[in-house]
């Protein structure tokens, strides 16, 4: 839904721009300004996701993977679980902010 939002306004400021390009209307440099914030707000949430969360792809993700929409019992997984890949957690130089208790 975001990208199709953003597509939408940037598609919006260029049409607002075609008729006067060397003097766009306000509404024109809103359009365009809304949607590079919405672009690199939806790009930065997407980083923390991947980055600081780790949410990723599976390992057994692949062309011929079934449908995550079909029942539990059908999809199967691509390796038995004994078998899934464990990774280190990477060391961490910043500030925690989990709350310790």
């Amino acid at each position: 839904m975001g990208n199709v939002l953003v597509l939408v306004l940037f598609a919006l400021s260029w049409l607002l721009r075609r008729p006067t390009p060397g003097a766009p209307p306000t509404e024109a440099i809103v359009a365009g300004l809304v949607g590079v914030v919405l672009a690199a707000g939806t790009a930065w949430l997407g980083g923390e996701l991947v980055d600081r969360l780790g949410v990723g792809v599976d390992d057994g993700a692949h062309l011929d993977a079934p449908s995550s929409l079909s029942s539990p019992s059908a999809r199967g997984s691509a390796r038995p679980a004994s078998d899934r890949r464990v990774y280190p957690s990477p060391g961490y130089s910043g500030v925690n902010r989990r709350a310790t208790g």
